[in-house]
Order: structure tokens, then C-alpha cells, then sequence
């Protein structure tokens, strides 16, 4: 598995693809990240067809012409192979170092099916419940960063919100009404992606 953009070490979230078994090789431009390959995931020096899967977790919106990326992962993919993205939508701005854009599920299928994939599967990862309990979040992370005094019964009470509101947002979102409904469908956090590369060079 080739990891664009991930970090062998210093790892974010929860999940530690380290802990499966399968060999991940990382491509990064930040040498404390210690990877594999010392590069721009435009240009990685692999040998094409390489690859089982690649994976590109929350990078997409940080790279100024992110179809280079995309293009690059197909090239290492071994036929069949399967390419892992995930990318936000509605969340704040995040330079790491850069931050470019937002993108919707529609332009992100055509972009993959121009590079060649197929069977491309997206998935909204939260709707509008999601949304609004994210931006509690980033308020009560903000709060606890500000050295400026403050309510410690706020920071609490705003916290015990967030938590709750996280266990809710998720049931909600489990119920055809929320999934189906105009309004709160068209809100998500954020994209998970799937997409097979084809057996033949040009993904048909």
C-alpha cells in the first residue's frame, strides 16, 4: 500500500494502519515524517503497476493542481488496484502548508473518471447534524488554546455539548429522513472515496 501524504510517524486520528497487516510505504515533503519517499506525489520514483492500493487521507484540498496526484496514483496502481481518498468539505480553513480548495461529489467523480477509474464509490462521511456539531467543536478547541481568561463552566458545558451532540449526530444520520431529505443531504463534512483502476491501461 502506498500512503500519499501520510506519515509514518507523528500519525493523526485514530486509526494506525500500522496495526494490519500489510506493508505501507509513505510519500511525503516533510522529512520528519521519515518517508519511504522523499517527494511530490506527483512525481514518485516507483516503477508503474506497483502497487496494490493506494491511499490519499485528507490532502487533496492542500495541493494547488490535485489531478497530478490522482494521475500519479493510477500510474503506480497495478490493474484492479484500489485508490482510498478521503477529503473535507464543509470545515474550516487548514493550512498544512497550504489549503486550495473544496471539492463536491460530482466533480470529484468526473475528475476520477477522467483519470481512468472505475467503480468509484463516495461516501458523504456526515450531513447536516455533523456539520453543526464540528463547528462546536473547532469553538471549544479555540477556547481551550486562548490564554485570555475564560468561563471554565462554558468550556464544560460547550464540551458536554459536543460530546452529546457527536452520539446524536450519528443516530440521526443512521435514519432515511436525514439521509434522503434536500436540505440536510446537502450539507456533509466531508467525502470517503473508493475507485478501482481497470484491468486495461485506459480504466475501461
Amino acid at each position: 500500500i502506498l500512503d500519499i501524504g501520510g506519515k509514518k510517524v507523528r500519525k493523526r486520528g485514530q486509526f494506525d494502519i500500522e496495526k494490519h497487516p500489510i506493508q505501507v510505504k509513505y510519500v511525503n515533503i516533510d522529512p520528519s515524517t521519515n518517508p519511504d519517499y522523499l517527494c511530490n506525489g506527483s512525481s514518485i520514483p516507483i516503477e508503474s503497476k506497483f502497487f496494490d492500493g493506494v491511499i490519499c487521507s485528507e490532502l487533496l484540498e492542500q495541493v494547488f493542481t490535485f489531478c497530478s496526484i490522482l494521475k500519479e496514483a493510477f500510474r503506480v496502481l497495478k490493474p484492479g488496484g484500489l485508490m482510498f481518498i478521503c477529503v473535507p468539505f464543509m470545515f474550516r480553513i487548514h493550512p498544512d502548508p497550504n489549503d486550495f480548495g473544496r471539492y463536491t461529489d460530482q466533480y470529484l467523480r468526473i475528475i476520477l473518471k477522467e483519470v481512468g477509474f472505475i467503480n468509484i464509490m463516495i461516501e458523504k462521511q456526515g450531513l447536516y447534524p455533523s456539520v453543526l456539531v464540528e463547528m462546536l467543536r473547532g469553538c471549544v478547541f479555540e477556547m481551550q488554546n486562548e490564554r485570555r481568561p475564560k468561563s471554565k463552566i462554558l468550556q464544560w458545558l460547550l464540551s458536554q455539548m459536543v460530546i452529546y451532540g457527536k452520539r446524536k449526530a450519528f443516530k440521526f444520520e443512521q435514519r432515511d429522513y436525514f439521509k434522503y431529505h434536500p436540505f440536510f443531504n446537502s450539507y456533509t463534512t466531508g467525502y470517503g472515496i473508493v475507485a478501482r483502476k481497470g484491468v486495461c491501461e485506459h480504466g475501461k
